[in-house]
């Protein structure tokens, strides 16, 4: 008989507990894990059992010819494992006859325990399942030995491969997953977007293959509260040995804020496997609506085997995770959402009832069987069901209608726990990040982007031939794609609409309707477009498209580490249109300096996997596209990689109009990202010319009709330097086009160029803004050196260190060539000649702000104060007074020192109107 004083001071012994009473809730625990690994085992093809036969000892020992070997130091041992004869046979008969295991010759143990996760030995596994493997390793591995470690595992998961088995090792140190300490997110682990909840998925469904079992197991449902204290009192008072559990932690406390981070992890697994996710994102919601009061599924299966019951069908973990969402949702009468759990178990099941059984009656077909019962489900509903790899579109959009409500309600659920609770999600903010940004890849809708219908929904939604019709002209053009040759846009027929084509044919090829062996026809001449042209297109963007979503791509997941950026760019110029008719195709390489685009397609995808399509037609073609490849290129800059872009030309006999617009994206980002990003484009389309200038990451342009105009328009003021840079195809052999080449300082330029008796005056001044005018030619020591001397005084006011340098415009060849002129800058510049007064305007300002000018003849001050608008008038007096002989007046120098600092086409503009007033005034007498 015991020692009473014992029962005393013990708490453990006032709760009644005993050595045989452990003893026979953990031989319960081993009963029910034995019959599921057994099931497990079962549902393997026979060359696959070798795999779950033989994987306790391929971690257990390091032999050079056993699968997983990478070295002798790498970590094995199991605590408390030791093969039998029959593993051993097995290991000599099909893998190594001359291993030869002695267990004196074992290191100690390094490993605790290894797990199977998910739906080993349930309803749920099917023979395509994979399997998760959690192996638990001793908390004094070193990083050298965890590396050691991965790549053993790494070299068993290949080893399973050949078997036709997909496995994932989880390396797993029990002391830090109890401290919450776990590695990052990745394509496969939640990382911290869960705690509790994987704990409480893991004691429901983890089966224990080799080493310690879990001292979970030993702590009775009603003392889970209090599971610290009766684990440290198990261990102290000699219950549990020290190497005989593993201790992963208690589920009693899930905090609010794990249901959030739970709830987004289970969004993003919904990209690629829907159902499974509406399972459990539903369970997610019914544990958060009984929150703080939270009964975990891992619980209520401990408390039935606690009462005696081992039964695996009762204590199927799936068969649990339905009943409690079937409990849920019929007490708040949510008959849809029901009926969609029972869709995504059937799914996941994956036993088809509507079709008589291969291999006889199976335990899974039964347990189905009864649950379908229940259901009253009629067997066309499951043979719909069954079918599902022959889904098409329509159905497959139907469902997708379904689910997509669905996780647009459990979202909307989280959001609003969130604020109830008021609690922040656990989940590290970076990890949330991630997930969000792969949610939003994969969900959010916007204009022209390419919607994702049926990820995990249908496995084939291609078909075999497929009509693409138009209808409408201009901007009511409409694309429609369907299976008919009919194209009546009101029938049931239409898969799809667009606007335009490679939208259309983006949607079809995202979503799996097209493959390798599709026909895509047209009937007749669809707006210019033919079949050929059509496969051609459909071939070109089959190159370069995702064929599946990049957020549930697991090689992909490093991308939304990143903010997205543009990778690819496809165009299709003129797609349907007849654009160089207007010019002759001979012209296009010689004579025409526009790029006759009429139509143009642009195809995007970015670094997230998303696909998004414009089109612009019209005159402003080419300007709009510029405008969008403007928003791409602030984009790219914010990423490590260049925008890859590839195009197609139609109706281009021999890709001449293809081959002249190669060099527009290279000129555009010279233009706008290298160095100075304040340059100014000239560019010549087909309507005129256009002057563009990046402001705040956004494209503007100015128009002019012609090259006057444009001469014009470049004269406008600039806040600092602004480059001027010419496309090579406009106005090649012009005097502007030699302008822009040669002024390519923040200096100023003068140009000049005789014509008979009067010659062209150019000034690119230091911020690069260009002032024409036209003046008298006697020679030109009169023309320029005046100008020379009025720069000069401007020069000091605006106390800039700015050179001016002055070149000779020459024809030559048909070109305009622009020649220094070193003389004239070298001459003494005088501050007037014999002839010409000293004429200065000096600036004012009136009440109202208007700007007027007094002006100053030699000594003699003329005030508009005093004159108004006589001025001019007066002024015109005196120079008659000082010269009986009439000529043209010139400003020497205008102050406008009560403004701030200005540019010299400014002066420049102010001294050409003073001077047109003056001289007018002069000749008036």
């Amino acid at each position: 008989m015991a020692d009473t004083s014992i029962h005393t001071h013990n708490p453990l012994f006032d709760r009644g507990i005993t050595h045989e009473g452990l003893a026979e809730i953990r031989d319960r625990f081993l009963r029910l894990n034995h019959e599921r690994l057994l099931r497990t085992r079962t549902a393997l093809l026979p060359r696959q059992q070798i795999f779950l036969d033989l994987l306790p000892l391929l971690i257990h020992i390091n032999h050079p010819i056993l699968p997983g070997y990478n070295s002798l130091s790498a970590p094995c041992g199991i605590d408390g494992y030791q093969p039998d004869s029959v593993t051993l046979d097995r290991l000599r008969n099909n893998i190594a006859r001359s291993v030869n295991y002695r267990p004196e010759d074992q290191a100690a143990p390094r490993i605790h325990s290894i797990f199977l996760m998910g739906s080993c030995g349930t309803v749920a596994q099917a023979e395509n399942s994979d399997l998760d493997v959690w192996l638990c390793h001793h908390a004094d591995l070193d990083e050298s030995d965890i590396e050691k470690l991965y790549r053993k595992a790494g070299a068993i998961s290949e080893w399973a491969k050949n078997l036709g088995l997909e496995i994932h090792f989880f390396l797993m140190n029990n002391d830090q997953f109890r401290r919450g300490q776990r590695d990052r997110i990745s394509a496969e682990s939640a990382g911290t977007s869960q705690h509790f909840l994987l704990l409480d998925e893991f004691y429901r469904s983890a089966l224990l293959v080799a080493g310690r079992y879990p001292i979970w197991w030993l702590v009775p449902p009603e003392e889970e509260v209090n599971y610290q204290e009766y684990t440290a009192l198990l261990h102290s008072q000699g219950f549990v040995g020290p190497n005989e559990s593993i201790d992963f932690g208690g589920v009693s406390d899930i905090p609010a804020g794990e249901f959030i981070g739970a709830g987004v992890w289970q969004l993003y697994k919904a990209i690629s496997s829907p159902y499974k996710a509406v399972l459990k994102l539903l369970l997610t919601e019914a544990y958060a609506r009984d929150f703080p009061k939270v009964l975990p599924i891992c619980v209520s299966l401990k408390d039935a085997i606690y009462r005696g019951t081992t039964d695996a069908d009762t204590l199927d973990p799936y068969v649990m995770v339905y009943q409690r969402l079937a409990s849920y949702l019929s007490a708040r009468s949510e008959l849809d959402r029901l009926e969609l759990t029972r869709r995504a178990f059937y799914f996941k099941v994956g036993i088809r009832l509507s079709q008589p059984s291969q291999s006889g009656t199976t335990w899974r077909r039964q347990l189905l069987e009864k649950l379908i019962q229940e259901w009253k489900w009629p067997p066309e509903q499951m043979l719909n069901l069954d079918t599902r790899n022959r889904w098409k579109l329509r159905r497959v959009r139907e469902e997708h209608r379904f689910l997509v409500a669905e996780l647009t309600n459990s979202y909307r659920f989280l959001q609003d726990f969130a604020k109830r609770s008021k609690r922040p999600a656990l989940i590290k903010s970076q990890e949330m990040t991630l997930l969000g940004r792969k949610l939003y890849a994969a969900f959010e809708r916007k204009r022209n982007k390419v919607e994702w219908l049926n990820p995990g929904i249908a496995p084939d939604l291609s078909e075999e031939q497929l009509f693409f019709h138009s209808s409408g002209f201009g901007e009511q053009r409409r694309w429609a794609v369907s299976t008919s040759a009919h194209h009546d846009f009101e029938t049931d027929a239409i898969l799809q609409e667009h606007d335009h084509l490679s939208g259309l044919l983006c949607w079809c090829y995202c979503n799996g309707l097209i493959n390798d062996y599709s026909r895509l026809r047209i009937n007749g001449r669809q707006n210019g477009i033919t079949e050929n042209e059509l496969r051609r297109l459909a071939q070109h963007l089959c190159k370069y498209l995702p064929r599946n979503a990049y957020a549930a791509d697991p090689d992909k997941h490093e991308a939304f580490n990143r903010p997205k950026v543009p990778e690819t760019l496809l165009l299709y110029l003129n797609l349907g249109q007849h654009a160089l008719s207007a010019l002759g195709t001979a012209r296009v390489a010689s004579e025409s300096y526009h790029y006759p685009i009429d139509q143009l397609e642009m195809v995007t995808i970015n670094s997230w996997g998303e696909v998004s399509s414009i089109a612009f037609s019209g005159t402003e073609t080419v300007l709009n596209t510029f405008r969008s490849y403007q928003q791409l290129m602030v984009q790219v800059s914010r990423g490590s990689h260049q925008l890859g872009i590839h195009a197609l030309s139609f109706n281009d006999p021999d890709n001449k109009l293809l081959n002249r617009t190669k060099h527009l994206p290279e000129l555009l980002r010279r233009a706008f990202y290298k160095k100075s990003a304040n340059n100014r484009l000239i560019i010549t389309l087909s309507n005129g010319f256009y002057i563009l200038q990046s402001k705040n990451d956004d494209l503007q342009s100015i128009y002019a009709a012609s090259y006057s105009e444009l001469i014009q328009c470049l004269g406008r003021g600039q806040a600092e330097y602004s480059p001027m840079i010419i496309d090579k195809y406009c106005s090649p052999h012009s005097a502007l086009a030699s302008i822009v080449h040669t002024a390519n300082s923040p200096n100023c330029y003068v140009f000049f160029h005789q014509r008979e008796n009067t010659a062209d005056l150019f000034l690119r001044d230091e911020r690069g803004s260009l002032h024409y005018s036209t003046a008298a030619f006697t020679s030109a020591e009169d023309l320029i050196l005046p100008l020379l001397s009025f720069l000069t005084e401007c020069k000091k006011e605006q106390q800039s260190h700015h050179d001016i340098l002055v070149y000779e415009l020459r024809q030559k060849d048909d070109k305009w060539i622009s020649e220094a002129n070193t003389e004239l800058t070298q001459l003494p510049i005088a501050s007037s000649d014999g002839d010409q007064p000293y004429l200065e305007a000096i600036a004012q300002t009136q009440s109202a702000g208007r700007l007027v000018f007094d002006m100053r003849c030699n000594d003699q001050l003329f005030r508009y104060a005093q004159a108004g608008q006589q001025l001019f008038d007066e002024l015109a007096k005196q120079l008659q007074l000082l010269s009986a002989t009439p000529q043209h007046y010139y400003l020497s120098k205008i102050n406008l020192g009560i403004m701030p600092p200005q540019q010299t086409c400014v002066y420049m503009r102010y001294k050409q109107h003073i001077e047109e007033i003056l001289n007018t005034s002069v000749l008036a007498r």
